[in-house]
């Protein structure tokens, strides 16, 4: 219970390093025509009429030449977007690691399909080495699928495979993913909310989508022990009528699929019996998390 306990604290301080950046810029969307997702919902990506944008990065070269792209065109998926192509920029000691870095882009292009089609290399010996990737995408459908509409009485399904391993396994593990979340958007499945559980791992994630669409979750199983690790698999809230369609897909497409939670009105945060974040406090979370719905 304390390990939880801890893992709670650390993915709350996570989910509120976006505050200052948010507040500061909230002025910022009015200017964009055509904008619906921006700034104010702070969600995985920006919205653009039917262009889905996003950015990641900077990673440590080393790490970004195996998942850069891989981690950034994730997040267009989850909005219901199929990625198209993408930019880079690479800041690297020598040309040895410029090598390194493309060489590891051009695998993740080449296995994802998303072509890189420019961005900026340098070499300022100053600097430490690391990659940023943009990915810009379309929306295969008329919905945009964001982070904070999970509605009371969906469970919560963790879908896809860990993407981790060397850069084969992860190219095959994110295609097998994307796949098959696209599938079940193309199908019509309703979708309420979806959130890739990356940095804060799915207990930071899952708590970020409660605290956006203002409801409570009840956890019912645990589907990795160490919860805020990183694990690139998607969150996603849908009503329970729509179990066995997804899982026919999931069994199709050889991605696996566990439900492991539940919507519910209570805004608190439970596990089994044991409410971990009691309604006052996750209510105060809310009104300190800078959000427009």
């Amino acid at each position: 219970m304390e390990r939880i306990e801890y893992e709670i604290k650390h993915a709350i301080k996570h989910m509120m390093e976006t505050n200052y950046p948010r507040k500061r810029l909230w002025d910022m969307d009015p200017k964009v025509k055509d904008l619906i997702r921006g700034i104010r919902a702070g969600d995985d990506s920006v919205v653009i009429g039917r262009n889905v944008i996003n950015m990641e990065g900077p990673y440590p070269l080393k790490l970004g030449s195996k998942t850069a792209l891989i981690h950034t065109s994730c997040d267009v998926v989850a909005m219901g977007a199929r990625p198209l192509y993408a930019l880079d920029a690479i800041q690297a000691q020598n040309e040895e690691e410029i090598k390194m870095a493309i060489e590891g882009l051009r695998r993740q292009s080449l296995g994802l399909n998303i072509p890189i089609v420019g961005g900026n290399t340098q070499t300022e010996e100053s600097l430490k080495s690391c990659i940023s990737v943009v990915v810009f995408g379309e929306l295969i459908g008329d919905k945009v699928i964001t982070d904070g509409g999970a509605q009371v009485g969906d469970v919560v399904l963790m879908l896809g495979h860990p993407v981790e391993g060397d850069i084969g396994e992860r190219i095959q593990r994110a295609k097998n993913k994307y796949d098959t979340f696209l599938s079940i958007v193309e199908e019509g499945i309703e979708i309420n909310a979806c959130k890739d559980a990356s940095r804060g791992g799915w207990l930071c994630n899952i708590l970020e989508m409660i605290v956006k669409a203002r409801v409570g979750v009840e956890i019912t199983a645990i589907p990795y022990p160490r919860s805020t690790r990183y694990l690139g698999t998607y969150i996603v809230s849908t009503r329970e009528e729509n179990l066995r369609d997804i899982l026919e897909i999931c069994v199709e497409k050889r991605c696996p699929v566990i439900p492991f939670g539940r919507i519910i009105e209570e805004k608190v945060f439970k596990v089994g019996n044991k409410k971990y974040i009691s309604e006052d406090v996750l209510r105060d979370i809310i009104a300190r998390f800078p959000y427009k719905k």
